[in-house]
């Protein structure tokens, strides 16, 4: 495919701006909700006197509540579509964060954060699918990359705001107002999302006896779930969640921590932006499987800077610049590759159970990391830990590889014509590696599978 042709993208029309800014404005919470829990750990614990196991619970239950909400939302968003359930999500970020703000103790601390999932769960299944049908398949991964732009926009803003109330204000006061702002966000996408036209929806249909039958669709689900699964269990969340207590890990002081706890959101939006304009140029797999393997990398890099003592300021730096590195590295791939790959794979009539079962899966394997991070830690040690995190960016790396095809500038129709083409070829005793680029463009999509 001609490289020219791929950038002569359609211009955005106003209403098409619109919706893409009011849509992701749901990444900007769920990147704020998520991530403010990095650095207001350090205070909910100082203010309410938390355990450990507690501080583990505060934070991984929006997680848990993240998969709960994203399974029970298929059906809903097939039958009534993408717009009511994002606005549904919106109620419960503003109902959430409000919660939180006023929590006396632990309790209302967690049922403020497990409102806070339900609607991170809505939102991260609703969104990336309603902007990838309105966009025009040129300019289609762009736009759905913004959702992941918006979410360590979110992260960002939260570490800051964190910043801001450890100088600014009292113990409780903290983290209350850094917990409970974004239910401004939230009105503010109700009323946006509110306002634009309704969707186009058909009638619910039992979808699971067709993609037990059919290899393609079970060839579909498998990229798609295994792409989330993987995202996850490359430890990015436990850098997100955890990242002011694994900046203390590595020999900074509390303050220093929740600053460059900061940082390092940064760091992974920069990776976004600079992918923003390569998914049409490079496709998908061409900053997927890079990203993935200059991701582990880092990891061993942190891994060996804690193996070697990181009481020693230059593995202390060294630690600090293998996160910042990673963040960067995996924000240029494997942050928002999995959500655009979703966004886009699965056919029309499975599309709500498809986003439903990928981000029940994302969620359900964010739980898992971010329940067990600092368990994992103490028992192996963090070298160990992190070693292992990078032995699975390493093996993901391997499978993309060998898994995905490439989907860059095809309709969401052809996309399954994909998939079904390389099931009936590999059932005909022929094997076919996915390509870099779509299939019509010519011999590469011949090329065997390694």
């Amino acid at each position: 495919m001609d490289v020219d042709a791929k950038d002569a993208a359609p211009a955005m029309s106003g209403p098409l701006v619109a919706l893409t800014v009011f849509a992701v404005l749901g990444g900007f919470l769920f990147g704020y909700d998520t991530g403010v829990v990095s650095g207001a750990e350090v205070f909910i614990k100082e203010d309410l006197n938390l355990s450990d196991g507690q501080v583990e619970v505060v934070v991984s239950i929006t997680v848990l509540f993240a998969a709960l909400g994203s399974l029970v939302s298929g059906p809903p968003m097939q039958k009534r579509g993408r717009k009511p359930v994002i606005m549904v999500a919106a109620c419960f970020y503003a109902g959430g964060s409000a919660t939180i703000a006023a929590a006396p103790g632990f309790g209302v601390l967690v049922l403020g954060r497990v409102l806070l999932g339900l609607g991170v769960g809505l939102s991260s299944m609703a969104i990336p699918v309603y902007v990838a049908e309105a966009a025009p398949p040129e300019i289609r991964g762009r736009l759905v990359s913004f959702y992941n732009l918006f979410i360590v926009l979110g992260q960002a803003a939260a570490c800051g705001v964190n910043v801001w109330a450890a100088a600014a204000l009292g113990v409780s006061a903290r983290w209350r107002a850094s917990m409970g702002a974004a239910a401004a966000p939230a009105l503010l996408q109700l009323a946006g999302v509110n306002a634009m036209a309704p969707e186009d929806v058909g009638d619910v249909r039992s979808t699971l006896e067709e993609i037990r039958a059919s290899p393609h669709l079970r060839r579909i689900f498998g990229v798609g779930l295994g792409l989330m699964a993987l995202q996850q269990f490359s430890g990015v969340n436990t850098i997100m969640y955890y990242g002011a207590s694994i900046m203390i890990m590595c020999g900074f002081e509390e303050n220093q921590s929740v600053q460059l706890a900061a940082a390092l959101a940064v760091a992974q939006g920069l990776g976004i932006v600079c992918s923003l304009p390569l998914w049409e140029r490079l496709g998908r797999r061409r900053l997927l499987v890079p990203s993935t393997l200059a991701s582990a990398t880092c990891l061993l890099v942190v891994a060996a800077a804690f193996a070697r003592g990181i009481s020693a300021p230059a593995n202390h730096f060294a630690a600090l610049g293998g996160v910042f590195c990673y963040l960067l590295a995996f924000g240029l791939g494997l942050s928002s590759g999995p959500w655009v790959v979703n966004s886009e794979i699965y056919p029309t009539r499975v599309r709500g159970v498809g986003n439903s079962a990928a981000c029940f899966v994302n969620w359900a394997a964010n739980y898992v990391v971010s329940a067990t991070f600092l368990s994992a830690c103490r028992a192996f040690g963090n070298a160990a830990t992190f070693a292992g995190l990078a032995f699975v960016g390493y093996a993901g790396a391997l499978w993309i590889h060998r898994s995905l095809p490439e989907t860059n500038g095809l309709t969401l129709e052809d996309i399954e014509d994909l998939f079904r083409r390389r099931c009936a070829e590999s059932s005909g005793g022929r094997t076919r590696v996915p390509t870099d680029e779509p299939p019509d463009d010519g011999p590469l999509d011949d090329r065997p599978l390694a």
